[in-house]
C-alpha cells in the first residue's frame, strides 16, 4: 500500500505527539452559574464552557473561559 502526503512521515506516523489521556471534564455549580470545566489538578479546574442561557453570566470575568478556578469539592 502507498500513502501519498504532503505532510512529512514523522508527523502522521508519530504517536510521541498524542496526549496521553483525554482531558477530564466535569460539571461544576458556581455562584449558582452551571459550568463545564477540565481538570487540571485535585483542588483546579479550566473553564471550558459555561452552560447557561443568561446573556449577563457571560459577562463575569472571574468565569469566563480559560480561567483557572480553585474549587474544593463538597461529598
Amino acid at each position: 500500500m502507498t500513502f501519498w502526503s504532503i505532510l512529512p512521515e514523522e508527523l502522521i506516523f508519530s504517536t510521541n505527539n498524542l496526549p496521553d489521556s483525554p482531558p477530564l471534564y466535569e460539571e461544576i455549580q458556581c455562584n449558582n452559574i452551571k459550568l463545564l470545566v477540565e481538570k487540571i489538578g485535585p483542588t483546579q479546574c479550566k473553564v471550558s464552557r459555561l452552560l447557561t442561557t443568561n446573556p449577563q453570566d457571560y459577562l463575569q470575568p472571574e468565569i469566563q473561559p480559560g480561567k483557572i478556578l480553585t474549587y474544593k469539592p463538597i461529598l
